[in-house]
């Protein structure tokens, strides 16, 4: 088993490679230095000369490299996920948002990545196209949930976490889990990849904290006032307050 992977410089791509790593699979980073994203003939005769049986598109980038994989790999029966986002939804859209709930992106990076899904899917019909939460890393230094509200701890001297907001968040490994079984045991189509099962902000600042050795200071609020977990009755993430019980 081969698989592609774009955005290795990213949080969940190096996640997903160890993951496809450990079960025996190929991992073929996708460098842009030396594959252009913006030549779609450099695009196609890298994905043909690699020959994959797997194709996952987790970097930025435009929509049109995310259309024009999608139609390579549709063409040569590649299976082909792509990686959105829970912001895709307005943040006045409350959850749990199912995947028929539909989205109403008001800035720019939601906008993106939903012209990406649209394009891929009219490109590919059998793509997978998976709709992430907010990643949860074992450390600061990377995108992820605990780099927050690490910098917002040394920047304002407490973390203020709404009691009221309730974030759609996953634990990286976890997403990773969730990505490759995809691909392998469930049918084409739009996922979402959740771990929350109800808690708070504060409840999630608080257990992350007391993991990391209480080096925060995290204080309860009341804003934001939000909903914006994600729903999908067809696949399971590791609800994140597993981690918090052991």
């Amino acid at each position: 088993m081969k698989a592609i992977l774009t955005g290795m410089n990213g949080t969940v791509a190096p996640a997903l490679a160890r993951r496809l790593a450990r079960s025996g699979c190929t991992v073929v980073a996708w460098n842009r230095t030396e594959v252009s994203p913006d030549d779609p003939s450099a695009v196609r005769d890298f994905i043909l000369g690699t020959s994959p049986d797997l194709c996952f598109h987790l970097a930025m980038g435009s929509p049109t490299w995310a259309e024009t994989i999608a139609r390579v790999c549709g063409k040569r029966h590649i299976r082909f996920l792509f990686t959105s986002t829970v912001s895709v939804y307005a943040h006045t859209q409350r959850g749990p948002l199912t995947t028929d709930v539909m989205p109403e992106p008001n800035d720019d990076y939601g906008r993106y990545k939903l012209e990406c899904e649209q394009r891929v899917h009219a490109a590919n019909a059998e793509s997978y196209i998976a709709r992430l939460a907010w990643q949860i890393g074992s450390a600061p230094g990377s995108n992820n949930l605990v780099d927050y509200l690490d910098s917002t701890a040394r920047a304002r001297g407490r973390i203020e976490a709404s009691t009221c907001w309730f974030p759609a968040c996953a634990f990286l490994d976890d997403t990773a889990d969730a990505l490759a079984t995809l691909v392998a045991s469930h049918a084409p189509g739009l996922y979402h990849l959740d771990g929350n099962p109800g808690l708070s902000f504060f409840d999630i600042a608080t257990n992350l904290n007391r993991l990391r050795g209480n080096l925060w200071n995290v204080v309860p609020a009341l804003v934001p006032d939000r909903d914006n977990r994600m729903l999908d009755r067809n696949i399971t993430v590791r609800s994140i307050a597993q981690h918090f019980t052991t």
